[in-house]
This record gives C-alpha cells, structure tokens and sequence, in this order.
C-alpha cells in the first residue's frame, strides 16, 4: 500500500516549527487583576464556585471526555437549528491560541502564547480572571515567545495546565489562584504542547521539545491531581536516542487501564534499539508501563526515522460492530496522510485509511472526532511546498474506514473537528467556521471569523467557542488575537451581534465517497 510517505527533512526550518505550532488550538475584556503564578492577586467577581461538578453540557477537557471522542451530546445545537447561530460576543487575547477552550461551570477556559489562562464568563464574555504563568520561551525559528500552547483541564473545581516551559499548574476555578506547580522535566528546551487529562485523581500529559531539538526524548508523565507529585514518567525512546515528542494529548480506557498517545519521529538517524518514534503506543495508566506499540510507516526497524510523518494528532477511542461483533478501536490521524484504526487491547492494526497526502501540515495535524459510527477527519492536501495548499474534513466509517464524504475548504485544515448532537464544527486556516452534517458532509452554516483559527472548538449550552488567533508565517494566514463565542438565540428573541468576522454563505453539499 501506498501510505504517502513524505520527507519533508529539507523543508524550510520554520515551517517545521508552525507544524508543532498548528496542534494541539470585538468587546473588550472588562478590567480585572490578573493573578501571577505565586496566586497571590485577588479574583474578579463572579467567580464560578469551588466543585462546581461537571455537566454533559459541558467541554472540561481538550478531547471533550478521557476517550478523546471530541463530541459532545445534548449541546443544544442540532442540524436543524446550527443555521440560527450568530456572534455573542469576542474577546481579546494577549497572543496566538492553538488550544481547543475548554467549558465548566458557565466559564470557559482560554490558554494563550502570551503565558496567561483567561478565564471568562461564557454568557456575558467579561473576564472572570486571568492566571498568568510568566512563561516566555523563545521559539528559536519564527523568534516568537510561548507561554501556554496546549489546552487546560477542568476537574473537581480545579483547572490544570500546562506551560511551554514544562511546567504543569494547577489553579483554583473559584479564585483563580495557583494550588500547585511542577516542573515534569528538566530536558533542555522542553515543553508542554499536549494538554492535560484527569483521571482517578491522576494528571496524564505529554512531553516534547520547543521545537524538536535533537537530543531530545519525548514522554507522558503522571501526576498526583491533588499534589503535582510526579507518580511516574515513561520515555518513549531508550538513552542514546532521541525524539518521539509527545504532541498528542492522552485518550483513556478506565476500563483497561490504558492510555494511549501517538509520538513524533526521531530527530537523529540511528540503528535499533531507538525506540518508540512514529507510533501509536498504550501505556498502563498505574506504572506507564509500555502495553504495546504500533510502529508506524516509515519506522521499519533498521534505522530511526526522521522523517516528519509523525502523529501530532491526538487519539480517539471509539466503538465498531465488525462481522457481527462489537470492536473496541483506537484511531488517530497520521501526518503521512493515514488515518490508523488499531485494537484497543493488542495494537493490530483493523483498518487504515489515506485521507490525503503528507506533505507540509499534514496530511493530518489536527485531532478528528467521532460519533454515531462516523469519524470526522481534518486534513491537509499540501504536498509540495511551492504548490497550492487547500484542507479538507472528510467523514469516514468507523467500523471499516471507508470514506463516506469530503468537504473542501481553501486553506490547510490543520486544526481540531469538534462534534455537536450530528454536527461537525470546524475553523481552519481559512479563517472561517463551518458547520457540516455528520451524516454527508453538506455545510449547514458558516462564519467569517477575520482571522486563521489554529486551535479547536467548544460547543456547550447552545454555544460554540473558537479562538481566530494565529501568528503570520504563511501568505494564506489571516492574523488575530480574538477568542469569539457564537449561541443560539433564546426563543422569540432577536440574533446577537458582534463585531468580530461576518457570515459567509454556505455550501450547499460535500462530495460524496465514490
């Protein structure tokens, strides 16, 4: 089979940099002090209350819930309705956003390159508070500062993030003040571009470099939610090697007690061992113990890897009736273009399928998502460098990973899909936020938002989140520093309105498989 294999070593240094960077994510904010990582300032009014429990109408996390499924029910929002959404309200931040926000308790949750966490009033877009990491590294390639590049984690009144500093924090929802911060490796130039997952009072992340230097070992990290104790860290390439930056965030099997991530590729051809780099790999969540491991192509054993096909998407784990029986899957996109479906319990591979080309942001740097036996799947078609770059999200079956539709956009689709009640939400490098059907693809609605969105999508309580904030490095990017909510209007009422972007008409259909 072909997997569209593509080196891309020779690409232009930058541009290797912005791949990482393309992961993982106007009234103005009323006045409030910030709150610096020591928590010593005050929070604004309105603070949600301490142990607010998490709702189903809510998005506490990057992957919506530990399995990474990236879909939400009893939203709101239907195929039916999604036509009526319109601009509540937009919101400065302080820099580029690659983050997916998160939502809980009528707040959402925003981490920006600026090093601060802005926590803001879901239904009003004023500010609640803003934690300010006092992170600042240098991206040594586009000479531009990152403080926090991953998305925060809501959990019992607590929201966790992590820093480009490979700090992880943990900040009190009430107050917004810090409980506690752990540095979770001392590697030079690491960071944090994955996004934290909580569970069974355990803090999973993964761990890369700033911008894939070698030497470097990538690894997933345990913590103790209620402390930042480090309960275990597992490298995923032996010493002596190097890369297999973890990117993506953790999916999670309570029911196994496995998690799973995918890893960058190596930074410096060696022989074997170099262990786990360009993989799909289970760890078990008491010990990170490696269960198994998926080798993916081009990591054929002899010699390691540097080619930049790894996976910078994160999993998905979902469920399938094949030949009559039920088939517990865990997926993630390839950026080779390949979308892997493997058995969650030993690694075999049940089905791959080529979405589009690799190339230069993709094929697949953004997560998919899935629901109702579909799996939504952004991705790029940029093969050569000088060519043109376009992106897509396609809609393929989950129990066979046969295509079912495409949807073209104009831009690269580098970012997240997220899924709401059979609509699938997604803002690209076009700078627009588009609506499609689940079922076929057709595009429901769409909104100018002014600016390229490198990050995810929330939906929640009839609103859907998105932050247009991206730095230049391409002719097709448009720039911004705007997080912008979009809601349904309450029955009888008028549409609200803001200043943010304008709607642009919708496609009518997306083309069908075959």
């Amino acid at each position: 089979m072909d997997n569209g294999r593509k080196n891309t070593v020779g690409a232009p240094r930058w541009l290797m940099v912005v791949l990482a960077m393309l992961l993982v994510g106007a009234a103005a904010l009323p006045s409030a002090a910030p709150v610096s990582a020591d928590g010593t300032a005050s929070p604004a009014a309105g603070s949600p209350a301490a142990g607010t429990p998490v709702t189903t109408g809510e998005w506490p996390l990057y992957g919506q819930d530990m399995t990474g499924a990236k879909a939400a029910t009893g939203t709101g929002i239907t195929a039916g309705n999604v036509a009526g959404l319109a601009p509540a309200w937009a919101a400065p931040v302080g820099g580029p956003v690659s983050s997916t926000p998160v939502i809980a308790g009528g707040v959402t949750y925003v981490g920006s390159y600026d090093g601060n966490l802005y926590a803001i009033d879901l239904a009003t877009g004023s500010e609640v508070w803003t934690y300010e990491t006092g992170t600042a590294v240098l991206e040594p390639n586009l000479q531009i500062d990152l403080g926090i590049t991953g998305s925060a984690a809501y959990a019992a009144g607590v929201v966790y993030v992590g820093d480009a500093g490979a700090t992880v924090h943990a900040i009190d929802a009430a107050t917004g003040q810090a409980l506690w911060r752990t540095t979770v490796d001392i590697q030079p130039n690491a960071s944090i571009w994955s996004s934290p997952v909580v569970a069974n009072g355990t803090v999973f992340v993964g761990v890369a470099s700033v911008a894939k230097q070698v030497g470097f070992r990538g690894s997933v990290v345990a913590l103790d939610a209620a402390t930042g104790a480090v309960r275990w860290q597992a490298y995923m390439v032996p010493d002596g090697a190097d890369g297999a930056g973890v990117f993506a965030v953790p999916a999670i099997d309570e029911a196994r007690g496995l998690l799973y991530v995918g890893t960058q590729n190596a930074y410096t051809s060696i022989p074997a061992p170099y262990g786990n780099v360009i993989s799909m790999v289970a760890l078990d969540m008491a010990t990170g113990t490696v269960a198994w491991a998926f080798n993916a192509p081009p990591n054929d054993g002899a010699m390691a890897p540097i080619d930049d096909v790894g996976f910078s998407a994160s999993p998905n784990l979902f469920t399938a009736e094949i030949d009559g029986v039920s088939r517990d899957m865990v997926g993630e996109g390839q950026k080779s273009g390949v979308y892997w479906a493997l058995d969650r319990s030993t690694g075999e591979v049940v089905w791959q399928t080529q979405v589009s080309p690799a190339g230069f942001l993709g094929g697949m740097e953004g997560t998919s998502a899935v629901s109702d036996g579909v799996i939504a799947v952004p991705a790029t078609n940029w093969p050569e460098f000088d060519g043109p770059a376009t992106g897509l999200v396609s809609g393929l079956d989950a129990a066979t990973g046969a295509v079912l539709w495409t949807s073209e956009q104009t831009a690269p689709a580098a970012s997240p899909v997220g899924i709401a009640d059979g609509v699938v939400f997604h803002a690209g490098l076009d700078g627009i936020v588009h609506a499609y059907d689940l079922s076929d693809g057709t595009e429901l609605w769409s909104f100018d938002l002014g600016g390229s969105a490198s990050g995810g999508i929330a939906i929640a309580d009839g609103t859907v989140v998105v932050g247009a904030a991206t730095p230049l490095f391409a002719p097709f990017i448009r720039p911004g520093t705007t997080v912008q909510v979009f809601a349904l209007p309450p029955v009888g009422s008028s549409s609200p309105e803001a200043e943010a972007g304008t709607p642009v008409p919708a496609t009518p259909e997306a083309t069908p498989a075959g």
